[in-house]
């Protein structure tokens, strides 16, 4: 079933996750719920995907937006990441999981089922529901009215309002982990982040490192060695 041609002028749930890329912080995943009504004051705002905007932007337009959408967030932390790798399943699994998670739980909250849920592509459908079905503990599946979208955010600008919820968690995020630590923890997966991690790893030791990053990056061999 396809979404309709019109579907950018009708209400639905938009569902987006960032940290994916991210070797230190947490998977954050957002999912929200704009009404049709709400779309043009959106627009006027220049919402759009995370990725083309700057911290201080996203921040601005997060402040405007948290407040006239209902939405949910899944912040999860790498402890919790890394021992479902360690189980024998991999990032899209996680992915698949915490999008089932947040959008679960934003549905619970609106008064009526929404007529399309638009999650930005990084599996088919299909295979979302096959990795659900690889989680030791079974989850209350969201299958109706569930799309997934290549550039979501281009298709419905839920997606986009998504992203930028998303995004401004995880940076508000990573700016308590370097008050916590009294040092800046980087975003990314560079070799500024491999240099930050030793730091942090000397300073702190392997158990603490460990919940800081994701485990199974090629930047834990660069790091430990």
């Amino acid at each position: 079933m396809e979404l309709p041609v019109n579907i950018k002028e009708l209400s639905a749930v938009g569902s987006d996750e960032v940290g994916v890329g991210d070797y230190l912080g947490p998977l954050v995943v957002a999912s929200v719920y704009v009404e049709d009504h709400q779309i043009e004051a959106l627009q006027a705002l220049g919402i759009r995907d995370s990725k083309g905007l700057t911290d201080d932007r996203i921040g601005f337009m997060a402040e405007k937006i948290k407040d006239m959408l209902t939405f949910k967030l899944v912040i999860f932390e790498n402890k919790y990441y890394n021992a479902m790798i360690d189980q024998g399943l991999n990032a899209h699994v996680v992915k698949s999981f915490l999008h089932n998670k947040a959008i679960g739980e934003l549905i619970s909250d609106l008064p009526t089922y929404p007529e399309y849920i638009i999650v930005d592509e990084f599996v088919s459908k299909e295979w979302h529901f096959k990795y659900l079905n690889k989680l030791p503990k079974k989850q209350d599946v969201v299958k109706d009215n569930l799309y997934f979208v290549k550039k979501g955010e281009t298709v419905h600008i839920a997606v986009a309002a998504a992203s930028i919820l998303a995004r401004y968690a995880f940076i508000n995020y990573m700016n308590d982990l370097s008050q916590q630590y009294d040092m800046e923890i980087l975003k990314g997966a560079s070799s500024k982040v491999d240099a930050c991690s030793k730091k942090f790893l000397e300073a702190h030791g392997e158990a603490a490192f460990k919940n800081l990053c994701k485990w199974h990056f090629a930047n834990t061999k660069r790091v430990i060695s």
